[in-house]
């Protein structure tokens, strides 16, 4: 609390308990002496007083006759006013009537309450529940600058503005009064003050056009109004996406320094509707300048002039006032029933009193005298500092709010605001540039779409271009920014689109709308691994000329079995006499059996039964033992080939990374992950220096030193480690660059887990590894304080509940993507693709089986039968044929011969060869002749 305002209060309790002295006159209603108070910068608003009394004396020349007296409150000196008010109290005063600032009006109001001295008073409504006062002592009249300043909100609501800047002077005093204009509508505003000063004019619409503001509100008097509009006219705010309302008391505005064209609404009092006493307080006023018209109405001055009309008016309707003398108002005793019987009167007569003013009627509502005003909208176009068009587009009245024109509108639709769009292209699927056959480029991607679906809701359009150096932005040493934050800062472009990550040195700077995608981190790129898939992948455990020699050495000791029987006298096939008959008979290793044999024999269930000679036995057990070798050759080396491709663990996190030294891995130039793993490392030499001056700390006493003594650094240096290797390793340009590198070298990209997604999406070469870490959100950038932060974020959240974003995602995530086989994991074992040969041995081998069951069949049962058509002849020449080459060196049976004679006898039309299975002729063909001679 100030000491003006103390004076105030002090004031005005010595007002409440001071008793005033009263001195009666006891006068008619042919003279009233009206004292009204004024702020000393309002001294035009008394002549307006006088010119209303001298109208209602013209007009009622019988009536009362008015004396005005004023007081001027210098400084918002309440107390000096009082005084000034007292003295004229000794004099007698019918009414005061205030038209002081809100500073001294509560004093004054206090003071005629006490004493009953009829009172009005012209104040905000807003102060009327700060004083405590009897209302019925009392009359308050509502000033028009409230009533106008509500205009601003309903436009605002109408044309749905979601940036204002209200840039005023004192005319409407909100210097003083509580600044309430857009209370409860949702839109981002601000308040000036008006420059006084040309310089100062100057510097402050520079600020507002790097606000980037749209909408101005200038509430302010016709002189500064052309004043403000000629700077910003100047400074290149004369395009139609600003829009300019001026709020004025004036009837016109006019803009001498509006050299370009320009568009601006002008909100002034409407005169339209009361023609009548319109005419009439413009020919009373040219009564005292000839070349006073309509034009020069003004409606603060003929409010006044009509309140005071109507207060005079109310004295005509009592039909007694005294008016009294106060000799001394601070040792005054206390008011006359009579005198507050008569202020009672006449705060009525006031209420009930109606007056048909300038600009709409003035009347009481009950509470409050206002006027029913009404404002025009209308559209004022300059160019070249005239005024080319004016035309009404809109009324307004406080009851029945905007009224728009049909055919009209407020701002030009018809011109939508443009904006500078910067974005770095190399950023898929965000932002991708695409030359077209023409010459020119096009960009597309989610953030192209987003952007086009946000300009559609806003109702602008936009010019988009690259970041000159290919980057989106970060701090050097000494605070500078480059890429596209430097766009921003340097206020080249408006907004800036792609996969921005909101960092926190970037908000110092420039300004985040709401996130447009999820958290994203960062992971590896690197290329898949070539693995060839192959269905006989357990026959490459050993070399092929392994299994040439080990199929020769099967082939061949079968062979080998076959003639060591043969020719082996113990074999046998050579001494088939010495078989008993009982058992199952021995073995014959002809060529066949001997194969089976080699087979069976490298298998678990054995070979069978072994050869008879000692000279088969010992190149069976030879075989034994060669495939005892190679099986065991074989099964380790198959493990160790499974074992080894084992070893060579793929790198899957980012410490497997850190850990080698074969593959080399950087981030791309520039990108918030090369900040990332920098700052990291510096933190760790940071954190490595702290520990250091802890250690080698003398001023700490000997426990609290043995305390830090360790022989190992005690924090890890994992990020040092890798910025060094990554500084070698060079970091890549562009994403482009990046891929190459990992396709074509040794080599491992670190970036930002949608760019990898997206480039294993596109590129079956490539894969993505390792979980995301560092993670932060996706959001556009505009200028640092600029109103299209909220008006954006607010798009995005629509779009967000309307699952648009999710939409987009699935689109370019899905834009062309290819269907890439999926890397067989070591973990998983050995897959079908690598053993699949194993299941195809079966296949093959059922495959002959059933080939060779069909053979069988077709031998066993249909030959047979178109044999038994055969003459006997032709069949016994045709066994011969076919069993000399059965014959063996064994002596046959004569027994077992002519037994098997007698069965022939006995079937003559049989001449299958099967009638002598058993039987073995010797190279001679002696046995055939034999058989021959008994048939």
């Amino acid at each position: 609390m100030d000491a003006k305002t103390s004076y105030a209060i002090l004031a005005s309790v010595l007002v409440m308990f001071l008793s005033p002295v009263w001195a009666n006159s006891d006068t008619s209603l042919s003279t009233q002496t009206i004292v009204a108070v004024l702020d000393s910068g309002r001294i035009d608003l008394a002549e307006d007083v006088n010119k209303g009394l001298q109208y209602y004396h013209m007009s009622n020349p019988g009536d009362a006759q008015f004396v005005l007296k004023t007081v001027y409150s210098r400084d918002l000196d309440s107390c000096g006013a009082l005084d000034e008010v007292c003295e004229l109290l000794e004099n007698g005063t019918s009414l005061l009537l205030d038209l002081s600032s809100p500073h001294v009006a509560p004093v004054v109001r206090s003071m005629a309450a006490y004493m009953s001295v009829p009172y009005v008073s012209v104040l905000d409504e807003s102060y009327f529940s700060l004083v405590h006062c009897n209302s019925s002592l009392s009359v308050s009249a509502i000033p028009p600058a409230t009533i106008m300043l509500k205009s601003i909100g309903d436009i605002v609501t109408h044309e749905n503005l979601t940036n204002v800047a209200i840039i005023y002077d004192n005319s409407f005093d909100l210097q003083n009064v509580p600044r309430r204009v857009l209370t409860d509508i949702p839109t981002e505003h601000m308040y000036l003050r008006m420059a006084e000063t040309d310089a100062e004019l100057v510097k402050q619409v520079q600020r507002i056009k790097d606000l980037e503001l749209a909408n101005f509100f200038l509430v302010c008097n016709d002189t500064n109004a052309e004043k403000f509009l000629g700077q910003a006219n100047r400074d290149g705010l004369a395009d139609n996406k600003y829009s300019f309302f001026v709020l004025t008391k004036s009837s016109r505005v006019f803009c001498s320094n509006c050299r370009k064209k320009m568009n601006i609404i002008v909100i002034s009092g409407n005169a339209q509707g009361s023609l009548e006493a319109t005419n009439k307080y413009v020919e009373f006023m040219k009564t005292f300048n000839p070349k006073y018209s309509r034009y020069f109405v003004n409606v603060d001055k003929s409010f006044v002039f009509d309140l005071t009309v109507l207060l005079a008016e109310a004295f005509a309707n009592l039909t007694k006032f005294t008016e009294f003398n106060y000799t001394n108002c601070y040792t005054a005793d206390s008011p006359q029933l009579e005198a507050v019987e008569q202020t009672i009167q006449y705060n009525k007569a006031v209420r009930e009193a109606r007056r048909q003013g300038v600009f709409g009627t003035l009347a009481s509502d009950g509470h409050v005298v206002k006027q029913d005003l009404t404002l025009s909208l209308r559209r004022q176009v300059f160019e070249k500092g005239e005024t080319l068009s004016h035309t009404r587009i809109a009324n307004w009245t406080e009851m029945n709010g905007l009224l728009v024109d049909s055919g009209s509108s407020i701002t030009l639709q018809n011109v939508k605001r443009q904006y500078r769009v910067v974005t770095v292209p190399t950023s898929p699927p965000f932002v991708m540039k695409t030359l077209l056959s023409n010459g020119s480029y096009t960009y597309q991607g989610y953030c192209v779409d987003l952007l086009n679906k946000i300009a559609e809701k806003m109702g602008f359009d936009y010019v988009i271009f690259d970041s000159p150096d290919g980057l989106f932005g970060n701090m050097h040493a000494n605070g500078t920014w480059n890429g596209v934050i430097r766009e921003l800062i340097d206020k080249r472009a408006d907004i800036a689109i792609g996969p921005l990550s909101v960092m926190a040195e970037r908000e110092n700077v420039i300004d985040f709308t709401v996130p447009y995608y999820d958290l994203v981190g960062i992971t590896i790129l690197m290329k898949k691994p070539a693995i060839e898939y192959t269905l006989f992948k357990f026959m490459t455990v050993l070399d092929g000329d392994v299994w040439g020699c080990s199929v020769a050495a099967f082939f061949i000791v079968s062979f080998l079995l076959f003639v060591f029987d043969k020719f082996s006298p113990y074999s046998y096939q050579n001494n088939k006499l010495t078989w008993t008959g009982e058992g199952p008979e021995p073995r014959v290793f002809s060529i066949k059996e001997g194969v089976w044999f080699c087979m069976m024999s490298l298998t678990p269930q054995g070979g069978g039964e072994a050869p008879r000679a000692l000279s088969g036995r010992l190149l069976a057990a030879t075989w034994w033992l060669f495939g005892f070798i190679m099986i065991a050759i074989y099964t380790a080396n198959l493990a160790a080939f499974l074992t080894v491709s084992r070893l060579d663990t793929p790198i899957e996190t980012l410490d497997d990374l850190a850990k080698q030294f074969k593959t080399k891995y950087a981030p791309m130039e520039g990108s918030g992950s090369q900040v990332y793993f920098q700052r990291m490392a510096d933190i760790e030499n940071r954190f490595y220096s702290i520990w250091k001056e802890m250690s080698l700390n003398d001023s700490l006493n000997a426990v609290e030193r043995a305390k830090l003594a360790v022989w190992d650094y005690p924090v890890s240096d994992k990020f040092t480690n890798m910025w060094d290797s990554m500084k070698t390793s060079e970091f890549p340009k562009d994403i482009e660059d990046a891929k190459w590198r990992v396709k074509n070298e040794d080599f491992a990209y670190i970036g930002d887990a949608t760019s990898n997604k997206y480039a294993t999406l596109h590129d079956c070469d490539l894969w993505e590894v390792g979980e995301e870490f560092s993670r932060k959100p996706y959001a556009l950038a505009v200028q640092e304080g600029s109103p299209l932060k909220n008006e954006i974020s607010n798009v995005i959240l629509q779009l967000l509940n309307q699952r648009y974003l999710e939409e987009l995602k699935s689109r370019w995530w899905q834009h062309e993507k290819k269907n890439c086989p999926e890397v067989e994991s070591e973990t998983d074992g050995i897959s079908i693709n690598n053993i699949g040969g194993v299941f195809l041995v079966i296949v093959i081998g059922t495959g002959l089986g059933l080939l060779t069951l069909a053979v069988e069949v077709y031998l066993y049962k249909y030959r047979p039968s178109r044999q038994r058509k055969m003459p006997v002849t032709k069949s016994l020449d045709q066994v011969k044929t076919n069993n000399i080459r059965k014959m063996s060196l064994t002596i046959p049976d004569p027994k077992r011969e002519e037994s098997e004679l007698k069965g022939m006898n006995k079937n003559n039309n049989m001449s299958s060869p099967k009638i002598m299975p058993r039987m073995s002729y010797g190279e001679d063909n002696r046995g055939f002749d034999e058989v021959s001679e008994k048939l």
